[in-house]
């Protein structure tokens, strides 16, 4: 009766969610996994593996087996930010269905919700008919697991099918130009970098991140790489949802016959999907456009499966602000690149729109835009080295 109470106050309670982001309906489950550093509680309920962020002063209360109630805004990298989190009590054991990372003698380091944690095994661990041939990265299973100061021993593991998209978190321990190494629970995973991915520069050594990989056998292939956080209005994001696809939220940074680029957010690196023949792009995508795109790998190439654009519901819009170097401009459009590393921006020019005089490539400027029908479109440009330089749109103009 306690629980029924307090679900129906976490019903009856408003939320106001971030930009660009849906309060989640009351939910519950048992805590499988607690990251303190990074404020994140990884709760298990039937059938999905959620993290939860939550205020640091919650977790002193809350420990492995602990089943609580929350609700709060849905984020683009499939965690939710609790704004409401009760306890309910306590169990000794629960199930859970997560995707195995690496395997480390009697421990699975395992991904569930976006986050990596360790699941021990012992001698008394039955396994499965279909996983006794042999677990391997990708692998999902489906695993009973006791829950206690040790952290969680799986009792039951049972395989239930593979993926070849996996998402995780954990900390760089380990950068060059060809991979990063990240450690979670005392194990380190290798993830290639594919020709091409320039990471934001704020991923360093010692950063804590997510990721989003492809499997192929044992080797991980990066997809997407952010700096961990959880920040309500960096805009975008990704994840791997149950459906073993990769889903993304951001602006389109590049477009062509072949294949879409998508910026998921602040401090992280471009997604690209190859465009499959006879898929039928949504009308008015352009550089630019918000979007949330899925893609699963086919053939070993992450593949367009779904995109849509975002922000023609009269709702808030998503603002956007850069300084860099105009790369390219004409009478409809100008792009910028970023001071640092990133990909560039493509702004529309809207009709009446006065650009400041002496603009040309190569010019430095400062720039903001908002999405209108989907299309990143410039609000505001001055020239960083005119000292006068100025521009408008809408009322400004």
């Amino acid at each position: 009766m306690s629980k029924l109470i307090v679900l129906a106050a976490l019903a009856s309670a408003l939320l106001i969610p971030g930009a660009g982001q849906a309060a989640t309906a009351p939910a519950h489950g048992v805590v499988v996994a607690n990251e303190a550093g990074r404020h994140v509680l990884v709760v298990a309920s039937p059938g999905k593996v959620t993290s939860v962020r939550a205020a640091a002063g919650q977790f002193g209360a809350i420990r492995l087996g602990s089943r609580i109630a929350f609700r709060g805004t849905a984020l683009a990298d499939g965690s939710i930010h609790a704004t409401q989190l009760h306890k309910l009590g306590r169990v000794a054991h629960t199930g859970l269905r997560v995707t195995i990372l690496k395997i480390q003698r009697a421990k699975l380091l395992v991904a569930g919700g976006g986050t990596a944690f360790a699941i021990r095994l012992t001698h008394s661990t039955h396994v499965g008919a279909a996983a006794r041939s042999g677990l391997h990265p990708g692998e999902q299973i489906e695993t009973d697991v006791e829950l206690g100061k040790n952290g969680a021993t799986g009792t039951d593991v049972h395989s239930v099918g593979a993926s070849a998209l996996i998402d995780f978190s954990g900390k760089i321990t380990a950068l060059d130009s060809t991979s990063v190494t990240v450690s979670d629970d005392g194990v380190s995973t290798v993830i290639a970098i594919p020709d091409g991915v320039v990471l934001p520069p704020l991923v360093q050594v010692g950063s804590e991140v997510e990721i989003v990989a492809s499997i192929s056998g044992s080797t991980l292939t990066l997809v997407e790489i952010k700096l961990d956080g959880g920040n309500k209005g960096d805009g975008g994001g990704s994840n791997v949802d149950g459906d073993a696809q990769v889903h993304v939220e951001g602006f389109v940074s590049a477009l062509d016959a072949g294949s879409v680029t998508i910026q998921p957010g602040d401090n992280a690196s471009p997604v690209t999907l190859a465009i499959p023949d006879g898929f039928t792009l949504p009308g008015g995508l352009a550089s630019g456009s918000e979007v949330e795109a899925r893609g699963s790998v086919v053939d070993g190439v992450l593949t367009l499966t779904k995109i849509e654009l975002q922000g023609q519901d009269g709702g808030d819009s998503t603002e956007v602000e850069t300084q860099g170097t105009v790369t390219a401009l004409d009478a409809g459009s100008i792009t910028i690149q970023p001071e640092g590393d990133g990909p560039a921006l493509a702004f529309a020019i809207p009709d009446g729109f006065s650009l400041p005089g002496g603009l040309q490539v190569g010019s430095l400027v400062s720039a903001k835009g908002e999405t209108v029908n989907a299309v990143l479109t410039l609000t505001k440009l001055e020239l960083d080295d005119s000292g006068d330089g100025g521009g408008g749109g809408g009322g400004d103009g």
